[in-house]
């Protein structure tokens, strides 16, 4: 008779055992309620970049921008700081190749895959055409050498692009003294 009440409270443990592991379960793998349906039309479009943050990773790297008291060619290597961030967090740029200046200019103010935003699109580097300027207003030369391999070309003081004072940042951040 002990061996039938053994197994009896054996059977019943298994049993309140299962019953409790049966309801943790329940609690955590249940279908989550659908939300319940609106008649309000969406609020955004899904091809339109996110709200841009008061201060973008660009803008803190672009400071001090066009500031005459620093040498002209460190504007372009705040350029190409601002390029290569952008180019480590696009990992597809296929869909928005860097052609040029108005290409790198368009996905720095979020026209890119991810749809995100690295410079303000009011920021001082920018024209009123959407291009990006050089310290004297004059657009910058971007030249694509490869994938995320920049030439940043600056026309330099006298405003004409292929001269002996143009300012050149090749993609290794070498400065060019020979312009092409």
């Amino acid at each position: 008779m002990a061996e039938k009440s053994n197994l009896a409270k054996w059977w019943g443990t298994l049993f309140l055992m299962g019953l409790i592991a049966t309801c943790i379960l329940y609690l955590f793998v249940r279908e989550k309620p659908d939300p319940p349906i609106t008649n309000d039309p969406p609020t955004a479009s899904r091809s339109s970049p996110p709200p841009a943050p008061a201060t973008l990773p660009g803008d803190a790297l672009l400071a001090g921008y066009a500031d005459p008291s620093s040498p002209p060619m460190d504007d372009l290597r705040k350029i190409q700081r601002v390029a290569a961030g952008y180019f480590s967090v696009i990992k597809d740029a296929s869909r928005y190749p860097i052609g040029g200046n108005a290409d790198l200019a368009a996905a720095l103010r979020g026209e890119n895959a991810n749809r995100e935003a690295f410079l303000s699109a009011d920021h001082p580097v920018f024209a009123k055409d959407g291009t990006l300027t050089d310290r004297w207003g004059s657009p910058l030369i971007v030249h694509p050498e490869g994938w995320k391999q920049l030439e940043l070309r600056s026309a330099g003081p006298d405003r004409i692009p292929y001269n002996s004072d143009d300012l050149v940042l090749s993609p290794q951040g070498i400065e060019r003294s020979n312009p092409r």
